[in-house]
């Protein structure tokens, strides 16, 4: 600054304080990182700091004269730069060569809790968090130096708490431009921080179950495989909650949640001695880990995983049994994370195809697996806008009179290039991609639509049954669906049997409302695959059931293990006190069916009797029986 000789020390240490500060304003003002109201502030600040800082120049080259009133008149600006220092709401301190509080503004002392009197002549060290003291010290060197820094620091307040202050610090020069002191100039970003800090938990972490999410999971894989050696091999697990959509769907997502935080604290529990457990998403979780002795093994680990999880979870009045799939792939040093997250994949996908509740080890020849499923899923999508699909008809026979008296629908695949697909291969990506709802629709449609075709055509009425699946049981209009296909195929509601699989029941109150809404259609209602599921006996009674269907895998056995046989003989027993029909499914001999009809099953459906038929072929035996019956003959 040039020396003007009508100024005194006094003004002159003013208006190189002032200028430097509105500099610095001006710069806050255009920008600085701060809010929109900070820059705001900082313009108006700015103007009457230099407007200040020119009233004291103008003021005393006019008065030089008089001495004595130019002392007065730079008094009374003394005092508007004061009044502006005070004012300006952002937190302002300045501080001498040692780095001793010589000023602190209203703003500052709000932020700090400190009064002016308590800091004045104390060293600014003594207010900084230890943590930061090493580098604030720094930036304060640095601003002697000649430079302005801007920081991040962390203060403690007279409370005692630490607070996250966005600092700026210039230098102060005399009209020599000698420095003798610091300007610090800051702002309390604590609750900027924290938000921060927030919004970075939700793009890193799970919601429900507080487990890093797939994004922080996959980064994490990344380092892993950047910091590994040769011989050190990183692991990747992807584990999956076996049927938990029946649980979310038929118990509710409050239960499905509730399962769901306590299986993250399980699994965190067994794999936190050495690796780290992640949510993928829904019932999808990850395990990450690296081992370069042997320690552990993936076989080990999911055995260990499965132990874990054995036991049952208790959530409010249900005790739930879960298993789980698991897919694993290995990978070394400067692997690609994302080869190694597909791999493992592939790998879960292999391990739910062989049943689930296991586990598969990637190997390179799972791919073909996976290229095989994406192509039939693509496929599949295709199939159901084509028309592709048919539908077969097995008979349901009567064992005292052998006649038939009901047929079930079964669904089958005509794919253009690869032939009849089995409904083993494409009914588990069905359900997997929810591709399940419109294709049963499609099932009861047709099946309804064969029905009264067979009828208009004059043979003896029967009711066809259809298998619901999982997802459209639960679906919230599934009888104002059934009740409209029953009115587009003008088929009469006892014409239409509906088989649900016993672990639909799960949560009874729901299965009993949906049953009775089904009922009072006036429709049918079975269970298939009895005796393998989990429903309870206590509660079958309250369910509007019509049959009960033994599943196959006790009626395959019944001549060998007596269990099955005994099992088969309590169904019967209990079906009929019930007032309930009982099926057998699967019969395929004489000494099968010579069994059950000594303990009284009242139908069978099965190889014995005939294999699944094509509409007409079915069409020929309903019109065969039918003439029989009318020419007096009778099979038994």
């Amino acid at each position: 600054m040039r020396k003007l000789p009508f100024l005194n020390p006094k003004s002159l240490t003013v208006i190189a304080v002032a200028a430097q500060a509105a500099a610095f304003l001006v710069w806050l003002a255009q920008g600085g990182g701060h809010s929109p109201s900070d820059r705001a502030y900082a313009w108006i600040a700015a103007i009457l700091l230099v407007a200040a800082a020119a009233g004291i120049i103008w003021r005393s080259r006019s008065e030089k004269a008089d001495e004595a009133s130019v002392e007065r008149k730079l008094a009374q600006k003394d005092e508007v730069f004061t009044s502006l220092f005070d004012s300006i709401p952002v937190a302002i301190t300045l501080l001498d060569r040692s780095g001793a509080f010589v000023r602190t503004n209203p703003a500052s002392r709000i932020i700090t809790g400190y009064a002016e009197s308590e800091v004045i002549g104390k060293s600014f060290t003594e207010f900084i968090h230890v943590n930061h003291l090493n580098e604030t010290m720094r930036r304060f060197q640095q601003t002697l130096g000649g430079d302005v820094s801007t920081f991040h620091s962390v203060i403690v307040l007279n409370t005692g708490y630490p607070a996250d202050i966005h600092v700026t610090t210039l230098p102060i020069k005399d009209d020599k431009r000698n420095i003798t002191g610091v300007i610090a100039i800051y702002e309390d970003i604590t609750k900027k921080r924290q938000t921060e800090e927030r919004i970075k938990h939700m793009a890193y972490y799970d919601d429900l179950t507080g487990l890093p999410n797939r994004r922080l999971f996959r980064d994490m894989v990344a380092e892993y495989l950047v910091s590994a050696g040769d011989r050190t091999r990183v692991y990747v697990v992807l584990l999956n909650v076996d049927r938990f959509k029946l649980v979310n769907g038929s118990l509710g997502q409050d239960i499905g949640d509730m399962l769901l935080l306590q299986l993250a604290d399980r699994l965190n529990r067994s794999v936190s001695d050495f690796g780290v457990a992640a949510r993928m998403e829904g019932d999808e979780f990850g395990i990450l880990f690296r081992d370069s002795g042997g320690a552990v093994l993936p076989g080990d680990l999911a055995h260990r995983i499965t132990e874990e999880l054995d036991e049952p979870f208790l959530i409010q009045e249900y005790t739930l049994h879960i298993s789980t799939s698991m897919g694993i792939a290995v990978g070394c040093g400067g692997a690609d994370e994302s080869v190694l997250l597909k791999n493992a994949g592939v790998a879960l996908s292999k391990a739910k195809e062989r049943g689930k509740n296991g586990y598969e080890l990637y190997t390179p020849e799972m791919d073909e697996l996976y290229l095989s499923k994406f192509t039939m899923e693509n496929d599949l999508r295709k199939a159901i806008q084509d028309g592709e699909f048919v539908l077969v008809y097995q008979p349901q026979v009567h064992i005292p009179s052998f006649e038939i008296v009901g047929t079930e629908a079964l669904i089958r695949w005509r794919h253009p290039e690869r032939g009849i697909v089995s409904p083993g291969e494409f009914i588990p990506i069905a359900e997997e991609t929810g591709l399940i709802v419109p294709l049963s629709e499609w099932v009861i449609r047709e099946a309804c639509r064969q029905n009264r075709a067979w009828q208009l055509d004059g043979l003896p009425p029967i009711p066809v049954s259809v298998n619901l699946s999982v997802r459209q049981f639960l679906q919230p209009n599934l009888t104002e669906r059934v009740a409209a296909i029953l009115i587009e195929t003008d088929l009469a509601p006892e014409y239409l049997e509906l088989e649900i699989t016993e672990s639909m029941t799960m949560d009874v109150e729901f299965a009993t409302a949906a049953l009775m809404r089904l009922k009072e259609l006036g429709l049918r209602i079975s269970i298939d695959d009895f005796g393998t599921g989990y429903s309870s006996l206590n509660y079958l009674k309250s369910f509007p059931v019509d049959k009960l269907k033994i599943d196959r895998s006790f009626v395959r056995d019944i001549m060998d293990d007596p269990n099955d046989a005994a099992i088969v003989r309590t169904i019967i027993t209990m079906a009929h006190h019930l007032g309930q029909t009982v099926i057998a499914e699967g019969v395929e001999t004489e000494e099968q069916l010579a069994y059950l009809r000594t303990y009284g099953c009242d139908e069978l459906q099965g190889y014995l009797y005939s294999p699944p038929l094509s509409p007409e072929k079915l069409r020929e035996r309903l019109q065969s029986e039918a003439n029989r019956v009318q020419g007096g003959t009778s099979t038994a």
